[in-house]
């Protein structure tokens, strides 16, 4: 359009009264006279808009499914042992005051605080990671224990299975199988493989103590650290074998002392 026709259609526009004449019908008119062809309106079809109504439906369920699958579910805090079952049909045991969140949409991830036992679900397209605030652990489908419930310091217990055993997901780690334990604090890079593994450190969650000819030292160290309760015995050069249900200490003191002849005091 030239400068002229400008000036035309802005004549036209400033000296619009309302209701003195149709301005659409005067601009085609001008636009007529000058030879402008009017451009032709786009019409959008149904067609068109239904696919962008699909279009804006499948956007928001997939950024709904992208944000869920980011999501964390917690566990409750309970003050009694808690037994849950993950989605992916993992069993987590929980001590007391242990805390737990995991997400299990794409991955299966756990991070955790205090003392949990797992029984994890095999599923070897998607192993299970653990993050217990400064160690790392990987798996498949195994039966073990995570225990942070001590400041800076994690521990694992292996009771079936294979698991590895890190600081991180980067750093290097440990392989751990049946009957292993290992720790690693703060300070340390890699964890450290216990050369005497404690079998009861997950008698809290089998319900029993289970001794081997141990020594009667380090029974009643045993349960003096589970119970808090000291003790004191008369022969402690005395080995014991069996294994004790965890929810009566007067009937395990009765039962110890009547298999060694001893006599156990509580300080």
């Amino acid at each position: 359009m030239s400068h002229s026709e400008d000036r035309h259609l802005d004549f036209v526009l400033k000296h619009y009264k309302e209701g003195a004449f149709d301005t659409e019908k005067a601009i085609g008119r001008f636009r007529e006279a000058k030879g402008i062809k009017p451009q032709p309106r786009r019409r959008i079809s149904f067609a068109a808009i239904a696919i962008s109504v699909a279009a804006a439906v499948l956007l928001g369920v997939f950024l709904f499914t992208g944000l869920e699958s980011r999501q964390w579910t917690d566990v409750a805090l309970a003050d009694a042992l808690q037994t849950v079952v993950l989605p992916d049909g993992t069993t987590v045991t929980l001590a007391p005051g242990a805390l737990l969140s995991y997400r299990m949409k794409d991955q299966r991830e756990v991070r955790m605080e205090g003392k949990v036992y797992f029984d994890v679900a095999r599923d070897e397209s998607r192993p299970f990671e653990i993050d217990a605030d400064g160690a790392f652990v990987r798996v498949l489908g195994t039966e073990f224990m995570v225990d942070g419930s001590e400041k800076d310091e994690v521990k694992v217990y292996v009771a079936d299975g294979k698991v590895l055993f890190a600081k991180n997901r980067k750093s290097e780690g440990v392989i751990l199988t049946k009957g292993m334990e290992a720790s690693i604090e703060d300070q340390m890079q890699v964890p450290e493989v216990e050369e005497t593994p404690d079998v009861n450190s997950i008698a809290w969650q089998r319900g029993s103590f289970i001794f081997d000819h141990t020594p009667l030292k380090d029974v009643l160290d045993c349960l003096s650290e589970y119970y808090h309760v000291s003790f004191a015995a008369t022969d402690l050069s005395k080995k014991l074998s069996g294994e004790f249900a965890t929810d009566d200490l007067d009937l395990i003191i009765t039962l110890i002392e009547s298999a060694l002849d001893v006599t156990i005091i509580r300080k």
